[in-house]
């Protein structure tokens, strides 16, 4: 597309990763009266996203086979398109469905159902990056990176995780051989083998970059650096645990917490795992975190945050008998503690603040992997898109300033309160109202709901609200 020109399309998507591929799928899973559908990504590859572009064997999904359909209406979609796939020939159902599943796979999975829609034809490819959204006549006008502009009646904002920035004083005089993005796993597997390895942050990031150094046979140091120092817990074989969790509803943080350690002690007794009641709440967790008043979100946020991740979002059981393989053997090293700067040289130091006794301690490595995860606060994401909207009013930050204002719906607020006609999104910019909004089940349910009501605007005419709005193009 050149840069004068404009396309044209009833529906564009930013953002072709999970959630913007199945949003795509489900827009198009019909032959008659397809809307045309642009899918705005600058990656090669479709569907995968941050966490599904690993072509690394070692990084797996956190979440059981059977548990990770794209599809709401099959639960075992996922299951039956791997025993369709010549690795997995023969291999039962109820030997497939237990099993943590490389990332990859995934993400050739929901490529694949993207791929297999029945109006696959009236998806548009652009291959580029989306920086601007401008309100016009008949919905919006995009600007891409490149110079190029869409027309859209429908615009879905699906742009995924966003990186965080390594939080550090003194970070960006690092040479660039120095400093890594955990996400960039390419860069993560060409670490030299025999340099010593400080990665910051302690989640689900640095547990890939771990376990990615392992699998290259690394030589050097590799520590760890987060406020808390608490890992990630492991997955076992668990029945939901029986239990009344609407009980939890009315109660605030400290009650919630008291609660759930009992009933996590009661399992225990009865010789039963207590990650079951992790499982029995999962489904609940976004009517448990909207019953709480503004005042309870943020003490949870300010207190039990930390222990509630390393909790809910566990890891593939293999995943952590390395960790724990690695720590026994001094391979591996947690330190807890508060990061304060980063003092550049041949060999960069990190100074911090051991949590406990607030001693000042120091870092030494080759490399640092900045595994701090995403960034929640939508004003300070580094997204042209993002900041662009904001500073038009389109849109406004979410609770607590995660993420973005949404509808029920998916429709986004602007600065004013009010749904903006023809624009909608999901996943991680709903964090900040739904708190559980990055796994599949979330996901596959946000992108049919976005996607249905995609189609019920367009069968309708222009609102004269969204004429009010435009501006010249």
């Amino acid at each position: 597309m050149s840069s004068s020109s404009v396309r044209q399309v009833d529906v564009a998507i930013l953002g072709g990763g999970a959630s913007g591929a199945l949003v795509a799928a489900h827009l198009l899973d019909r032959v008659d009266a397809a809307p045309s559908v642009a899918l705005v990504e600058p990656r090669t590859a479709l569907a995968r996203g941050a966490a599904y572009s690993t072509g690394r064997d070692e990084h797996l999904l956190n979440v059981r086979a059977a548990g990770m359909s794209a599809l709401n209406a099959d639960p075992g979609h996922f299951v039956a398109w791997l025993q369709r796939q010549p690795a997995h020939a023969g291999v039962e159902p109820a030997a497939l469905a237990p099993r943590f599943m490389p990332r990859r796979e995934y993400g050739a999975y929901l490529a694949a159902l993207l791929e297999a829609t029945p109006a696959a034809d009236r998806l548009q490819r652009v291959a580029a990056m989306a920086d601007g959204i401008t309100p016009a006549a008949a919905g919006y006008r995009i600007s891409l990176a490149d110079g190029g502009r869409l027309d859209a009646r429908s615009v879905v904002l699906a742009i995924g995780n966003l990186a965080a920035p390594l939080p550090l004083a003194g970070a960006d005089a690092l040479d660039p051989e120095q400093v890594v993005e955990a996400w960039d796993y390419g860069a993560v597997a060409a670490i030299d083998g025999d340099a010593d390895v400080c990665i910051v942050g302690a989640g689900l990031s640095m547990v890939d970059a771990v376990v990615t150094l392992h699998a290259n046979g690394h030589r050097g140091r590799i520590v760890a650096l987060s406020r808390n120092g608490l890992l990630p817990l492991a997955h076992t074989v668990a029945a939901p645990a029986a239990g009344d969790w609407a009980a939890l509803l009315p109660l605030g943080v400290r009650a919630r917490l008291r609660s759930l350690r009992a009933w996590a002690a009661h399992e225990a007794e009865a010789g039963r795992p207590w990650q079951g009641v992790l499982d029995a709440l999962r489904p609940h967790v976004q009517a448990l975190w909207t019953a709480w008043p503004e005042v309870e979100q943020r003490r949870f946020l300010r207190h039990a945050v930390r222990q509630w991740d390393i909790h809910r979002h566990r890891i593939a059981p293999e995943v952590a008998a390395v960790l724990g393989m690695l720590a026994a053997d001094g391979r591996f090293v947690l330190h807890a503690g508060r990061a304060r700067a980063l003092e550049p040289g041949a060999r960069p130091r990190i100074r911090y603040r051991r949590r406990g006794d607030g001693a000042e301690a120091v870092i030494d490595a080759d490399v640092v992997v900045n595994a701090t995860g995403m960034e929640k606060r939508v004003t300070r994401a580094r997204s042209p898109l993002l900041q662009d909207l904001l500073a038009q009013g389109l849109v406004r930050p979410g609770p607590h300033g995660i993420g973005l204002d949404t509808a029920a719906d998916g429709a986004l607020h602007d600065r004013d309160g009010r749904p903006l006609p023809g624009l909608w999104t999901l996943g991680a910019l709903r964090a900040g109202s739904l708190w559980e909004s990055i796994a599949m089940p979330e996901l596959r349910g946000q992108a049919l709901q976005v996607a249905e009501a995609v189609r019920a605007r367009l069968a309708t005419p222009v609102p004269e609200s969204q004429a009010q709005l435009a501006q010249a193009p």
